[in-house]
């Protein structure tokens, strides 16, 4: 409950005063890259093990992500008129997972090697994702800077997470006391995030209809729920099926909305600037039911 109080409430801090706010935009990542390198560390070594021997776990995943956002976003879509703004949505359905997605994991007691490996495959595959979808959905096409996606999934998140599980190797166990601390980072690093995207969105949400706001909860919960039922079809234990939901669910917006603003303008800007709070708001709000969240799914 205090995880999703303090999203709620700096969201709305951060929409009213964000220049207060963006003075943290520099810590964001450099603090990101430090949360993941604990998130690491709380790997137990019987679970790197475990998914050495289901390499294509994530390979599946990435496909049903790919096919569930994408067209999910499409079907949405189809109830507005303006062309631009039905591709922003659809653009929103073609991003990789939320690097937000991997600290999720962790506060939900997922499975975070799968979580960080599908995150970071989706990333190496947006480009070719966009270049298939959004032509065959919507008739448009926009390029992507390849390089500096790959770069910062991989400082951020491959490197820090790959350290932190080599450290946990050596240590073998970690105190309770610093799964708490990592814990608190992950939350910590969570409300952060979600401050500095209100803040450098502002006008976009301040012009955010009704309308769209309820097409894209209705495209995210969709979302959760289609990815339920194909982590339940693949018989995928709880955790990993958790795991799914949450990376299915959690599109990095974030990307969406500097793709759509050089290629559509602010129209189309407004899905990706609103869906990267809403998946954050949403998914946190399992927090305070997460022992019944974590026993169902």
């Amino acid at each position: 409950m205090v995880i999703f109080l303090s999203i709620l409430v700096g969201s709305i801090v951060a929409l009213f005063f964000p220049n207060v706010v963006l003075v943290l935009k520099p810590a964001l990542q450099p603090s990101f890259a430090v949360t993941m390198l604990f998130v690491g560390m709380l790997v137990p070594p019987e679970n790197v093990r475990l998914f050495l021997r289901q390499p294509t776990r994530p390979l599946l995943g990435l496909l049903a992500q790919y096919t569930i956002m994408p067209l999910t976003a499409f079907g949405v879509s189809l109830f507005f008129k303006d062309p631009v703004l039905r591709t922003g949505i659809v653009l929103v359905g073609c991003m990789p997972g939320a690097m937000a997605s991997n600290v999720m994991t962790v506060l939900l007691k997922g499975d975070v090697i799968l979580s960080v490996t599908m995150t970071t495959l989706a990333t190496l595959a947006c480009p070719l994702i966009i270049a298939f979808w959004l032509p065959l959905l919507t008739g448009t096409s926009v390029s992507v800077q390849v390089l500096p996606m790959i770069w910062n999934a991989t400082w951020m998140v491959v490197l820090p997470v790959c350290v932190g599980i080599t450290v946990r190797f050596r240590l073998k166990t970690v105190s309770h006391r610093f799964e708490r601390v990592a814990s608190t980072l992950a939350s910590v690093a969570i409300t952060l995030i979600i401050l500095v995207v209100v803040a450098a969105n502002r006008e976009r949400l301040l012009g955010l209809s009704g309308a769209l706001a309820v097409a894209m909860l209705a495209m995210n919960l969709t979302g959760y729920g289609l990815a339920f039922v194909v982590g339940t079809l693949f018989k995928w234990p709880k955790t990993q099926r958790r795991t799914l939901i949450i990376e299915v669910g959690m599109q990095n917006a974030g990307l969406g909305s500097v793709l759509a603003l050089a290629h559509l303008g602010e129209a189309g800007a407004v899905p990706s600037a609103f869906y990267t709070a809403l998946c954050v708001l949403t998914v946190s709000a399992a927090l305070p039911l997460q022992k019944r969240f974590v026993s169902d799914f």
